[in-house]
């Protein structure tokens, strides 16, 4: 029961991560059609960041209050409002630039929650003796799914448009509803009975934090993290643009790309869970986020679609060298009581600057060029990582870590 379990919050993973990701690129082929302006792109992420940041700070502790799987499927249903919307107002011929906001708003709002709750959810369901890989392989579905997405919607973007692409992501929506209310046998969280009050549930907010100013090497972890995800998403909202500008290709190459991605990050998840937990973790993820950073940076000198292809690839080769062991040193060394709140705030510091990089890459590509971005996009996390080599705090991560109490 506990394996099924465990296996079908994989699949709803998969397919809420799928889903986003496909509507995302509709959604920004959209915006782009509207407005031809990048600056509109950025502003697009801009108003589904902003919402999934704040929500998931002071939201942080519903997580390890609420059912979590029916907390997952009600902000399942939500989302699926949300990608209704511009979708019945497109069939209608009526869609305006607001409707598209609106639905970025309200799925960044629930995004905010959902992923935690589900990785909060891993160290309780996940087969036994095999937590390493257990996160690796949630993190590999759901990297593989949130690039496969944007995949698949161009190649359907590229054949009839933009709003089939919106309707996949409904019918994601609902597949995904379905298999969460096929779970069975979960528990709700020991913190669910406690006595509600605004200063518990700020203390609990606090715990969250708590836990990184206690282990100053994951905070320092994380740093880098956000450090990467600026970058990234200030690349990936410029996809677009980059592919018809530079490339100048249509939807289909921009599904092209994320399929190699797709599959570098396949290659790379098989090699993390072939060799399972690893003593030299520092070096292996400030290694993998330098990396990518590098690849970027070769990336903005080669403008031909095979070079984008191999660095598209390359990129998402190294990705699950961080995210797989980020995921698991959670999961190891946080207590189970505090998984929910710990993993929004996670996610929280993680995520704190990609709407950031969002609009500064729109910006940054109007004045400069996507090339010069993807130049500086890429240079930013090399310089963060070989200072973060220089701290000897991060030595803590090597070798045997002690269990969470």
């Amino acid at each position: 029961m506990r394996t099924r379990s465990y296996y079908g919050l994989l699949a709803t993973v998969s397919l809420s991560t799928f889903g986003d990701a496909f509507g995302l690129l509709a959604m920004e082929w959209l915006v782009y059609d509207l407005t031809g302006s990048k600056l509109a792109m950025g502003a697009l992420a801009l108003s589904s960041g902003i919402p999934e940041l704040l929500v998931r700070l002071v939201g942080s502790p519903l997580s390890d209050r609420l059912h979590r799987v029916r907390l997952m499927a009600g902000l399942s249903a939500i989302r699926l409002l949300a990608v209704l919307l511009p979708l019945a107002m497109g069939l209608a011929g009526e869609l305006r630039l607001w409707h598209l906001f609106a639905a970025a708003a309200l799925s960044g709002v629930c995004s905010a929650l959902f992923l935690p709750s589900a990785m909060a959810s891993i160290p309780g369901l996940a087969p036994s003796g095999g937590l390493v890989r257990a996160f690796a392989l949630a993190d590999g579905l759901k990297g593989m799914a949130a690039l496969l997405g944007p995949a698949a919607a161009g190649l359907v973007t590229a054949a009839g448009g933009a709003l089939p692409a919106l309707g996949a992501n409904a019918v994601c929506c609902a597949a995904a509803i379905a298999a969460l209310l096929a779970i069975t046998g979960t528990e709700r969280p020991a913190a669910s009975g406690a006595a509600f009050s605004i200063r518990l549930y700020l203390h609990e907010i606090g715990e969250g934090f708590a836990f990184y100013l206690r282990t100053p090497a994951m905070l320092t972890i994380m740093l880098m993290a956000t450090v990467s995800n600026l970058s990234s998403g200030a690349i990936w909202t410029m996809m677009v643009p980059y592919v018809r500008e530079v490339l100048h290709q249509d939807a289909g190459a921009v599904g092209t790309l994320s399929t190699a991605s797709a599959f570098g990050y396949l290659a790379g998840l098989g090699l993390v869970s072939w060799m399972g937990d690893v003593s030299h973790r520092r070096l292996t993820m400030l290694g993998s986020l330098a990396g990518i950073g590098v690849i970027n940076m070769l990336w903005s000198q080669l403008p031909f679609y095979p070079a984008a292809l191999f660095a598209a690839g390359a990129a998402g080769f190294l990705s699950p060298f961080f995210s797989s062991l980020s995921s698991s040193l959670h999961g190891r060394l946080v207590p189970a009581s505090l998984q929910g709140r710990v993993n929004s705030i996670r996610f929280l510091i993680g995520g704190a600057l990609q709407p950031v990089g969002a609009i500064a890459g729109g910006a940054f590509a109007e004045l400069w060029g996507v090339p010069a971005l993807f130049l500086a996009a890429g240079l930013l996390p090399v310089l963060f990582c070989a200072a973060a080599l220089l701290l000897p705090g991060l030595k803590t991560l090597d070798g045997r870590l002690p269990a969470a109490s």
